[in-house]
């Protein structure tokens, strides 16, 4: 696989920009869709375009920021927190808030 010049990295860019955006779109409209079939017709609610939109959206933003801690890596002038850490951590809390208060009143009723 031969080397890409600049432009051809520009076009690879702004061509995964249209998919990616694509992709959300669609899965929007499909998780939107699924949630007024279930309130307005009753139908069973899908969860699954909900999750794959989270997890798309989720890995972009990890791995954005680890891309922005690796690039000032050793520089003296950029000292932060380590964002990613807090941010992977708050997720977690918060999944498992979500999880146990669902859980809890599921069984409640």
């Amino acid at each position: 696989m031969r080397k890409m010049d600049e432009m051809e990295r520009s076009i690879q860019l702004h061509a995964e920009e249209r998919g990616y955006r694509t992709a959300l779109l669609s899965l929007s409209a499909w998780a939107l869709f699924n949630c007024w079939k279930a309130l307005a017709h009753g139908s069973e609610y899908s969860p699954l375009p909900a999750l794959v939109l989270c997890l798309a959206v989720c890995v972009q933003g990890f791995s954005q920021m680890s891309m922005k801690r690796r690039m000032v890596v050793g520089d003296e002038e950029y000292r932060e927190p380590n964002k990613l850490l807090r941010t992977v951590v708050a997720a977690i809390v918060v999944t498992v808030l979500v999880l146990s208060i669902g859980t809890y009143l599921l069984a409640r009723a």
